[in-house]
C-alpha cells in the first residue's frame, strides 16, 4: 500500500460544486449523521464483509471503494473497534488521500494521485470526488460529508467516484470479489521464498493482481516472520527478463503495475528486439507482450514490431501464440491490448475483426472459450478475464447489451466460478486455481494492459531516495 498524505482531518464535500445544497456544511447536517449514523441511509451489511468481520471477533470490518473513472478501481478493507466517519475510514484505508481546507470547510482532493493538488484543489470545475453508500441495491449520495458521516456496524460499504456530477458508480460486487480473490492468493504465499506456486510467473501474475488493486509487492509477506513478495522477486528478476521476449513483457508490465523497483542488469523488453525480425518475437504472442511491456515501461515501441503482430492476424481474426498453433482468445485479447496501447485506434479493422472473434467465443453462461472451435470444451476463467480486458482496452463494457447473452455478462459468469474462500476456480467443479484468481482480478477492478505506464526506479536509487528522506 502507499503511504498516506494527509494534510489536514478532511471530508469530502461535493456539494461545494452545487451552491443549493451548501447547507450540507452546516452544523444541523453534522446532527443529521449522528442520529441516523446506525440507520438504514448509512449502515448496510455485505455477506463478504460479515464473514471476514466473524474471524476478527471483536473487530468491525467495512469495505472502501475507490473508482476513478468509467471502470477503474481499487477496494480497501479497514478495521474498526469504535465508530468511525467516513474520512476516518478512508484514511485508514492505507490509500494515498490528499485533502485541503477550503472557505467552506475541509475536501477531498485526491485518491491515488487522482484529482487535484491540495494548493488547487477544486482544479477541474468538471470533475470531483463524490461520497457515497451502498444500500445493498443501489449506490446513494450520502446527506452529510464523510467526515460528519458515522460507520458503527460491520459491512459498511463506502463508495468514492472521481467524475462529473451524477457519474455512475460501478456496483460493488466486482471490487469485493477481487478483495476476497487478493484475501486468498495472500494465503498461498510460501513464507520460506515469498513466492507463489511453482514458479517464477506465478509470482509475476499475482504481482500484476495486486497491482492493480494498487498495492506494493514489499507490503505482501507471509504469516509471521515470512519472506516478502518483493524479496522473492527481486534476485530472481534479472534472470526471468532474460529468457525471452515474453517474460520480459510480462515483467516490465507487473512491476509497472505495482510500482516495483528495477534490480540491476534487469532488462526491458527493448533488449529482446531484433532488427532482422522487426520484432520482438517472432512470434505473436511473446511479441504482444513484449509490446505491452515496453508501453508500460515508457519506451519506444519500433513501427515494424507493431506491423508484425498487424500482419500475424488470421483470416478469422483472431492470433495464435506460437505459429502453427491455432487462434485462440487469450492471445487475441493480449494482441489488441498491445496494439490499442501502440496507439491502434480502437475502431481500425483489425481491431474490429479481432472483437468479432472473440465474440464468436463466447458461451451462453455470458464465459469465453479457449479456442471458439471447439465450444464443447467450455468457457474458462483465464479466458473469460483476458477478453473482458480487451473489451475495456478497446473503449467496450463487458457488461453491456454487447456482451451479454441470455441475460448473463462475462462478469456474471467469472463470478460464479469464484469459491467461498475467495479463490477462483479455471472452470466449474475443478477446485481453487492460482492462475485463474490471478487473472480475475485485473479484470474484475476494470483494469487493461498496461495497467500502469511509468519509469522504472532501480532498486538502489529508491533505497537511497527513502534514506535521504527519512533524514529530511
Amino acid at each position: 500500500m502507499k503511504r498516506q498524505t494527509v494534510l489536514s482531518i478532511a471530508t469530502l464535500l461535493p456539494v461545494v460544486l452545487v451552491g443549493a445544497t451548501l447547507w450540507l456544511l452546516s452544523p444541523a447536517a453534522a446532527v443529521f449523521a449522528v442520529t441516523h449514523a446506525a440507520d438504514r441511509t448509512v449502515i448496510f451489511a455485505s455477506e463478504e464483509i460479515d464473514a471476514r468481520a466473524a474471524q476478527t471477533e471483536t473487530l468491525n470490518t467495512a469495505a472502501i471503494v475507490v473508482q476513478f473513472d468509467d471502470r477503474r478501481s481499487v477496494v480497501r478493507e479497514v478495521e474498526f473497534d469504535a465508530p468511525i466517519s467516513g474520512l476516518e475510514a478512508l484514511q485508514a484505508s492505507g490509500l494515498d488521500v490528499t485533502v485541503a481546507e477550503t472557505s467552506f470547510g475541509p475536501a477531498v482532493c485526491a485518491i491515488e494521485g487522482v484529482g487535484c493538488p491540495a494548493d488547487d484543489c477544486f482544479c477541474n470545475p468538471d470533475l470531483f470526488w463524490s461520497y457515497n453508500f451502498w444500500d445493498g441495491e443501489n449506490w446513494q449520495s450520502y446527506p452529510v460529508g464523510a467526515a460528519s458521516s458515522v460507520i458503527s456496524q460491520t459491512g459498511a460499504i463506502e463508495g468514492w467516484r472521481w467524475g462529473a456530477f451524477g457519474s455512475a458508480q460501478t456496483p460493488p460486487d466486482r471490487a469485493l470479489a477481487a478483495a476476497r480473490a487478493l484475501a486468498w492468493l495472500r494465503t498461498q504465499q510460501d513464507p520460506e521464498t515469498g513466492g507463489f506456486g511453482e514458479s517464477f510467473s506465478s509470482a509475476v501474475e499475482v504481482l500484476m493482481a495486486l497491482g492493480a488493486n494498487h498495492e506494493r509487492p514489499e507490503d505482501w509477506r507471509a504469516e509471521g516472520d515470512g519472506r516478502s513478495l518483493d524479496a522473492y522477486l527481486l534476485p530472481r528478476a534479472r534472470s526471468y527478463s532474460l529468457s525471452g521476449a515474453a517474460p520480459a513483457g510480462k515483467l516490465a508490465v507487473a512491476f509497472a503495475a505495482a510500482d516495483a523497483c528495477r534490480p540491476a542488469r534487469t532488462v526491458k523488453p527493448s533488449f529482446h528486439y531484433s532488427e532482422t525480425l522487426g520484432a520482438y518475437a517472432a512470434d505473436s504472442g511473446p511479441n504482444a507482450w513484449a509490446i505491452l511491456g515496453a508501453t508500460a515501461v515508457s519506451e519506444t515501441i519500433p513501427a515494424d514490431a507493431v506491423d508484425s503482430l498487424k500482419e500475424q492476424q488470421q483470416e478469422d481474426g483472431g492470433w495464435e501464440w506460437q505459429a502453427g498453433f491455432g487462434t485462440d482468445t487469450n492471445t487475441t485479447a493480449l494482441a489488441v491490448q498491445a496494439l490499442i496501447a501502440a496507439g491502434e485506434p480502437a475502431d481500425s479493422p483489425a481491431i474490429a475483426q479481432a472483437l468479432a472473434f472473440l465474440a464468436s467465443a463466447q458461451q451462453e453462461n455470458g464465459g469465453f472459450v479457449y479456442d471458439p472451435k471447439t465450444p464443447e470444451y467450455g468457457a474458462d476463467a483465464n479466458s473469460t478475464a483476458y477478453v473482458i480486458q480487451a473489451i475495456l482496452a478497446a473503449g467496450g463494457d463487458p457488461a453491456g447489451e454487447d456482451w451479454t447473452k441470455n441475460g448473463a455478462t462475462p462478469f456474471d459468469f467469472l463470478l460464479s466460478l469464484q469459491l467461498p474462500e475467495g479463490a477462483f476456480e479455471w472452470q466449474p467443479e475443478t477446485g481453487a486455481n492460482l492462475l485463474a484468481t490471478a487473472q480475475a482480478v485485473p479484470a474484475l477492478l476494470g483494469h487493461s494492459h498496461p495497467i500502469a505506464v511509468r519509469d522504472l526506479e532501480f532498486c538502489a536509487d529508491r533505497r537511497l531516495r527513502l534514506l535521504l528522506e527519512q533524514q529530511e
